[in-house]
């Protein structure tokens, strides 16, 4: 496969849409993602194939601060297991240096197995819980990354 990473705006609207559906049935809506695309606060990456210009995957996160919070992430499902949210979010954790960021924090379902195992994979740490946080009721886990070097830190 081909793949590049690029900065999504409102012309992928539909594309995101479509991701979403399928790989998270559907938890955000149009205006949701109109917003995501549109706020200079906030980082909408895909993964595209570029002889398709199918859209693969997507990350999308608020820097505030000195932090990134990832609001979403998401693989197409006929693509998962292929190590492309590795290389997705490998990409968005080295922008957030750019940024000079510090912390990076997410939610993600209790009881998604294959997300947790993949966050912690990642170097994400369980720090809370957020109860009934889903729309169907369910509870989320409050993971947390450090980004920053801490020798710098203590020079």
């Amino acid at each position: 496969m081909n793949l590049s990473i690029i900065q999504l705006g409102t012309m992928h609207l539909n594309e995101c849409l479509n991701l979403d559906q399928k790989s998270l049935n559907g938890i955000w809506s149009k205006s949701q993602w109109l917003r995501e695309l549109t706020n200079p606060k906030r980082i909408c990456l895909g993964l595209i194939e570029l002889d398709t210009k199918k859209l693969l995957g997507l990350c999308s996160a608020w820097s505030v601060l000195d932090e990134l919070h990832i609001t979403f992430m998401a693989v197409h499902p006929r693509h998962q297991r292929k190590g492309l949210g590795r290389f997705l979010l490998t990409d968005l954790i080295k922008r957030s240096k750019s940024l000079q960021t510090n912390h990076i924090h997410l939610e993600v379902k209790k009881n998604n197995e294959q997300a947790k195992a993949f966050y912690n994979s990642m170097g994400f740490k369980t720090i809370g819980n957020r109860s009934n946080f889903y729309k169907d009721g369910s509870d989320a886990l409050l993971l947390y990354k450090e980004t920053i070097n801490k020798s710098l830190n203590q020079q």
